[in-house]
């Protein structure tokens, strides 16, 4: 079956000199494990399949071949959606990029559909691209967001009398129970400024790196505990580095 639809690019994989296996997640499909071949110079315009395209969250509209009894399907053509020129160009926003792609292709089930969460996901991929202003704390919006679609969503309940955030149970709670699932309360205060956050007013959320850091690794240890199996995140290194420059 013949079918176009819209995607966000998660990864790709060199399979050949001129070919890849790239990981998508379609609109209506969900994720999708595709085979690339880039065509060679000679090849007709309309055949090509640039490497550029292929940059991670990439929004791209796709002609896929189908068929249920392959793992791997066939990408006939492709072309830009969105382009994102700014976050290939800015280190920071390409470092937040490939976390989020990493993320999503690591914890998502193939062929899941989620228009919610494609709609979600080209809304922060369309204002790291386009935001002029500092967009640091964007990959812990998207958190905090994912979270919910995957069903773990974080309680909103912080207060004077439930100041610990406890991983395990994915609310505050009036206790500190242990270092391994409680984050302390300076912690916990800045995770429920970041709950109240939307990406409209996210420039007023402020974090300095120590505890940007920390709130990261906080959340992807609340991944950990509620995904079986969660692997290790490549990419976190990267963006540990960028950001302390």
């Amino acid at each position: 079956m013949s079918t176009k639809t819209e995607a966000v690019v998660l990864s790709k994989i060199k399979y050949s000199d001129s070919s890849y296996i790239v990981n998508l997640f379609t609109k209506d499909f969900g994720r999708v494990a595709v085979f690339v071949r880039i065509s060679g110079t000679k090849a007709k315009s309309k055949e090509k399949i640039k490497t550029a395209l292929l940059f991670p969250l990439n929004i791209i509209e796709v002609e896929l071949s189908l068929r249920e009894t392959r793992n791997i399907q066939t990408l006939k053509y492709c072309n830009f959606v969105e382009q994102i020129n700014m976050v290939c160009l800015d280190v920071h926003k390409a470092a937040i990029a490939q976390f989020i792609a990493e993320i999503i292709l690591k914890t998502m089930k193939d062929e899941q559909s989620d228009i919610g969460l494609y709609q979600y996901l080209k809304s922060i991929i369309m204002h790291l691209n386009n935001q002029s202003e500092l967009t640091n704390n964007l990959h812990l919006l998207f958190l905090k967001e994912y979270a919910k679609f995957l069903g773990f969503q974080i309680t909103n309940n912080y207060s004077v009398l439930t100041p610990y955030f406890n991983l395990r149970e994915g609310m505050f709670l009036n206790v500190f129970t242990t270092e391994e699932e409680t984050l302390d309360m300076e912690l916990s205060s800045a995770l429920s400024n970041l709950i109240n956050i939307n990406l409209e007013s996210l420039s007023r959320f402020k974090l300095n790196y120590t505890t940007r850091k920390k709130l990261l690794d906080a959340f992807l240890l609340y991944f950990k505990m509620h995904i079986e199996k969660l692997p290790e995140i490549k990419s976190l290194k990267v963006l540990n580095e960028v950001f302390a420059g």
